[in-house]
């Protein structure tokens, strides 16, 4: 990182502009087999999320977390796309509620569609502005789709669980375990586990 900020850096400011960070983050796409360059929705949320000392450069360090932040992204890029793919139906490139009740219910709860309560609670916790979405916008955007993955899986039993798939038991020291249903087993099952 140190290298490539160095190379970059060819106004010797100890900062890159945006058009610089687009070129760090183009590093990025080649090191992940990427064939295109960054989108500009893209850069712009690595700014708004990273650059904080100033909307319109970012440190060395500010370079090393966005670095971090944008391999991930990188790197579950191939599962967004996919779910983006399939379910968004209207094609308008964000999940609306509807959509994301699709995918909730065919990606992580065995094809039971998430309740009211379960989509409010989860609406507020991921609506929070992405690469492509703004915070309280009721869309959800490519950044969001993967918190949304992760939160559901994290769910508390007071909001509860859609489906029947995975059901949650607590274990005497309090560790959440995931115990699945007698449901057929002749079908791969999709949902989430949380690591013990």
């Amino acid at each position: 990182m140190k290298l490539w900020f160095k190379d970059l850096d060819d106004t010797y400011q100890d900062v890159l502009d945006r058009a610089r960070v687009e070129k760090l983050l183009g590093i990025l796409h080649d090191d992940h087999g990427e064939s295109t360059p960054p989108r500009a929705a893209e850069v712009d949320w690595v700014m708004r999320k990273n650059a904080l000392s100033s909307p319109d450069s970012m440190t060395l360090a500010e370079c090393e977390t966005a670095v971090h932040t944008y391999e991930s992204y990188l790197k579950r890029r191939p599962e967004i796309e996919r779910a983006f793919a399939e379910y968004d139906a209207d094609g308008d490139d964000f999940l609306n509620r509807a959509e994301l009740s699709q995918y909730i219910a065919f990606e992580l709860n065995a094809g039971d569609a998430p309740n009211d309560k379960e989509l409010d609670w989860l609406m507020a916790r991921v609506d929070v502005g992405g690469v492509f979405s703004g915070a309280s916008d009721g869309l959800i955007g490519r950044t969001e789709i993967m918190r949304a993955k992760d939160e559901w899986c994290l769910m508390p039993e007071s909001i509860g669980r859609g489906g029947s798939f995975v059901n949650r038991h607590r274990a005497p020291a309090g560790d959440v375990q995931l115990v699945e249903s007698d449901d057929d087993e002749s079908e791969p099952k999709k949902g989430c586990c949380v690591v013990m």
